[in-house]
């Protein structure tokens, strides 16, 4: 695997605030915002965010190949 200094840094953090978030998907994305948030704060940034309108995402493999966790069970044998 190539690696860096920098994307060894990167990996330390997401897996510091994998653990914070106890493994929680949406806690993890509130610990990046509120990251960013006081970032953009401390250097006078603005963030912008996209708004995306109507209807919801599709997910990439059907419901029907998907086990409980998400997986692609298409193939599984």
């Amino acid at each position: 695997m190539i690696t860096s200094p920098i994307l060894e840094e990167k990996y330390r953090v997401q897996r510091k605030l994998t653990e914070e978030a106890g493994y929680d998907v949406r806690k993890y994305a509130e610990l990046c915002h509120k990251i960013a948030v006081e970032a953009a704060a401390e250097y006078g940034l603005t963030l912008k965010y996209g708004q995306r309108e109507g209807g919801y995402l599709e997910p990439l493999i059907p419901s029907r190949l998907r086990d409980g966790y998400g997986c692609d069970v298409s193939d599984a044998g």
